[in-house]
């Protein structure tokens, strides 16, 4: 899940996004119901709270006032939540009084009451054809979802060997998004990519969405429409069927590159269904209303959620059969066998400096395979053997001591004084980064170098002067 406001790098990057949208793009977003109850479902719980508070207020409420509502060791978290929203441009204040914004707040009403347009959170298909199960639309998802991981890793199993090639919009939202780079000949994975693998899928779907969004910019498209969209989509209700004849050309375009992603499923050029990879991104986790115990089973099945035990010793034993998710552990476990559905390893100095040579971070590594743990070892306080954290979060370390810097390198000075008067003028600059007064030599930035080399000459000038 996708919250604006917590410290996940996605859900921080969307917030990013909506908060650069200009004030005329920003009141069209929030002319959309269907977009404002998206937004307001992404919020943190206490920026939720605050929205709530202020959805039926018919005058503006001083910010002192709403400072009250939060005890007094909370109240700096309410003014940074505040700030939030301002930012995001739900909040207006004006002379130390705020409100919320008109058009949000008539909209957001409308969502939660039934009244406005209805029609901006879809139009159900009402036609009598066969009716797509939540389980065929779970299994459906999950296999293009798969294959684009499976593709960016280099491997593919028989199962996604079936599938259609990836198209031309996925490559491009892949090249886009720098996760991979190259030509038609071939497209290799970059270090955000190998990042981007050890993420959650909903923070994996936003982050395409937003490149989406990007490469929609790019081509000079309405980006508050395409936006606007995405929001309806994200609040669909999963295992319905939804009518494409209300839709705009540029909406049926995006339905069949979303498609691709493994976002939408079409049998039937009139109809749509969204399936549970976007419908999840704004819900309070996969066990809504809108998706079924069967459903719950095959995502579970699918995602292979809580198959890594990890012991003291640094030993990996990983119950799965999935060629994605071995490939996943090898970013940063050094495998030694495998069997019919066990993996095992161990997580080593040279696989961990492996994996932070692509750009993968230690916390990285520890939440994924916090995320991945075994049943037996969630239930434990905490998930993971601390001497392994800290193993990794040190090798970490280790690896990060030396950071190279650009420099010249300064020696021969003919006498004490002058190195010593040219020590102290790179001092007091602050250009200085290295000297050994023995050997009368120092080392200053690229960005200094002008002024030390000048400084020197004069040094060396006044020295043949007094000879």
């Amino acid at each position: 899940m996708s919250q604006i406001g917590s410290e996940d790098e996605f859900k921080t990057t969307i917030a990013e996004y909506l908060e650069s949208l200009p004030t005329q793009f920003c009141q069209r977003v929030f002319s959309s119901p269907a977009a404002c109850l998206a937004i307001f479902r992404l919020l943190s719980t206490v920026g939720k709270q605050l929205i709530m508070s202020m959805l039926y207020l018919k005058s503006p409420i001083r910010l002192q006032e709403i400072g009250q509502w939060a005890k007094p060791d909370h109240q700096r978290m309410v003014k940074s939540k505040i700030h939030q929203l301002r930012k995001l441009q739900l909040l207006v204040e004006e002379k130390g009084s705020v409100s919320l914004n008109p058009i949000f707040r008539k909209q957001l009403q409308n969502a939660l009451t039934g009244g406005g347009d209805f029609s901006s959170f879809g139009v159900p298909y009402t036609g009598d054809d066969a009716v797509v199960s939540t389980k065929q639309l779970a299994k459906y998802a999950n296999e293009r979802w798969e294959a684009i991981l499976h593709f960016m890793v280099g491997r593919s199993s028989q199962a996604h060997e079936m599938l259609a090639p990836l198209s031309e919009s996925v490559r491009s939202i892949l090249r886009v998004s720098k996760l991979m780079e190259g030509g038609p000949e071939g497209m290799t994975i970059t270090n955000s990519g190998f990042q981007f693998l050890l993420q959650d899928s909903a923070s994996q779907v936003w982050t395409v969405l937003l490149q989406y969004l990007k490469l929609e910019e790019m081509q000079n498209t309405d980006v508050v429409e395409v936006l606007n969209f995405l929001f309806q989509l994200v609040s669909l209700q999963l295992g319905r069927a939804y009518s494409t004849e209300a839709l705009t050309r540029s909406q049926r375009k995006m339905l069949g590159e979303l498609r691709d992603f493994g976002l939408i499923f079409q049998d039937n050029p009139k109809r749509f269904y969204p399936t549970h990879l976007i419908t999840s991104l704004t819900s309070s986790g996969m066990s809504n209303d809108s998706v079924s115990d069967a459903v719950q089973s095959e995502l579970t099945k699918s995602s292979q959620h809580g198959y890594i035990i990890l012991e003291t010793n640094c030993r990996v034993y990983a119950y799965t059969d999935s060629p994605l998710q071995i490939a996943i552990l090898n970013l940063f476990v050094h495998l030694v066998s495998r069997f019919t559905n066990l993996v095992t390893g161990a997580v080593t100095r040279d696989s961990v400096r492996r994996a932070l040579a692509h750009g993968i971070t230690a916390d990285q590594i520890i939440t994924f395979l916090t995320s991945n743990a075994h049943p037996q070892m969630q239930g434990k306080t905490p998930v993971l053997p601390v001497t392994v954290t800290d193993q990794i979060r040190l090798w970490e370390q280790e690896r990060n001591r030396l950071k190279p810097t650009s420099a010249f390198f300064y020696k021969g000075f003919p006498q004490r004084q002058n190195f010593e008067r040219v020590l102290r003028c790179a001092q007091d600059m602050g250009v200085l980064l290295w000297a050994n007064s023995e050997k009368l030599q120092m080392a200053v930035t690229l960005q200094g170098h002008a002024r030390i080399a000048e400084i020197s000459k004069q040094q060396r000038g006044s020295n043949a002067q007094e000879q």
